[in-house]
């Protein structure tokens, strides 16, 4: 009865994909209710801050805690994150899923921001991801292009919470 009444989280993941499958992976992290915590966008470029900095660190040691991923195009922003990566599981080695990558990624940042700044930080992500299977050059070439030049957009952008 109590299920009825609650709505229901539907999962954007695509079904019976398996998601350590070697290939490109766009991904998209909003921050707790959007807040603005990573910084501010002036004449068009990403303003990253103390907090916002120590989070793009985080990110870039993804590689060395995941192996089989590569990082490609990714762009912090005032309230959310984007970035394309790639997975290259070798066979007969543990395979690394995208949601792996991602849950150690929000888990380690957090973390990292509480150690630099204290435990009364806030919370910086919002339960989930969005996540996208790039398919081929053009998709690629699409999203990479969306990717850079976001901070551009930012006036206009969907998750711009002030620009609304």
């Amino acid at each position: 009865m109590l299920n009825s009444v609650l709505p229901q989280r539907r999962t954007g993941r695509l079904k019976n994909f398996d998601y350590s499958n070697n290939g490109f992976y766009f991904i998209t992290l909003c921050c707790y209710k959007r807040f603005l915590l990573f910084g501010d966008i002036v004449d068009q470029q990403m303003q990253t801050n103390a907090l916002g900095c120590v989070v793009a660190l985080e990110w870039q040691k993804v590689p060395e805690r995941f192996p089989a991923v590569e990082l490609h195009p990714w762009v912090l922003m005032p309230n959310h994150f984007h970035a394309i990566l790639a997975l290259s599981n070798e066979p007969g080695k543990k395979r690394t899923t995208l949601g792996s990558v991602v849950g150690s990624f929000k888990s380690l940042s957090q973390k990292a921001v509480r150690g630099e700044f204290g435990q009364n930080t806030p919370h910086l992500w919002q339960r989930g991801y969005y996540d996208h299977v790039i398919r081929n050059d053009e998709a690629y070439q699409h999203i990479a292009n969306y990717v850079q030049t976001n901070p551009q957009r930012w006036q206009a952008d969907y998750f711009n919470v002030q620009g609304r």
